[in-house]
């Protein structure tokens, strides 16, 4: 069976719970206020590897 591709536009406005956001996001009053995509936290990586000596 394929894994889900995580899509953060399903999570956003849900009561936070433990791995909702495998990628990073925000909680707001114990709700999900934005979430992280899977690409934008890989060009996010990408860029610290850079900078990193």
């Amino acid at each position: 069976m394929a894994k889900k591709k995580f899509n953060p536009e399903d999570v956003i406005g849900k009561p936070y719970a433990r791995g909702l956001l495998p990628y990073g996001g925000g909680v707001t009053r114990g709700k999900i206020s934005f979430a992280v995509s899977e690409e934008e936290h890989l060009e996010k990586m990408k860029r610290l590897r850079l900078i990193r000596p």
